[in-house]
């Protein structure tokens, strides 16, 4: 199975590029798209990551190509029967910090894909889902949320507890983003090839 590229490679040359989103960002963003449109072209995608750009340069090239790979694995992955669907999000070696604020990052990038895929706040949705897009705007809002109230909101460095807590609400989000997918998406994921 192909892996994502480096995060902090992808995140110089989107950079470069000037993009609109970032590495983590995008790719919640494209699962959100994936959830509320079901085939979202890569194309359609890297308009809202890259913005407009009136020519195409070295530097958009090498970040298309990475692009198009995250798209490909992120579509196979959300159809794939072994549920492997993985999160773009740094390794476990990364402070801790920095991985709940790339968590927060990754929920916000989703809840931004299914708005321009088209679900909006009235959007009439099944209950389940419903209840976990809720659970994971909440979430997008760890970063910046000092308070009890937020799950994630501030941890000690270092503490095993906490450690627990952000591999429980990292799973919480990605099994969450495979209910969200075959409940809005039933015809995608439902499909067998013969």
């Amino acid at each position: 199975m192909q892996s994502f590229p480096d995060i902090s490679q992808l995140e110089g040359l989107l950079f470069d590029v000037d993009a609109a989103l970032g590495a983590i960002e995008s790719h919640g963003a494209l699962c959100g798209m994936l959830c509320a449109q079901g085939a979202t072209e890569a194309s359609q995608w890297m308009l809202q990551v890259l913005g407009e750009h009136e020519d195409s340069s070295k530097a958009l090239q090498q970040v298309g190509k990475k692009l198009i790979q995250i798209h490909q694995i992120s579509v196979e992955q959300l159809n794939s029967v072994d549920a492997d669907f993985e999160l773009m999000l740094p390794d476990d070696d990364e402070e801790l910090e920095s991985r709940v604020e790339a968590l927060g990052v990754w929920c916000q990038g989703f809840v931004y894909g299914l708005a321009i895929g088209g679900i909006k706040e009235d959007t009439v949705l099944p209950e389940d889902s419903k209840e976990l897009i809720n659970d994971i705007l909440e979430i997008s809002r760890a970063g910046y949320v000092a308070d009890d109230e937020a799950e994630l909101a501030i941890l000690e460095e270092g503490d095993e507890e906490d450690e627990v807590a952000f591999m429980e609400v990292s799973e919480y989000v990605r099994v969450g983003v495979l209910l969200v997918y075959e409940e809005l998406q039933p015809l995608q994921s439902s499909q067998t090839v013969h």
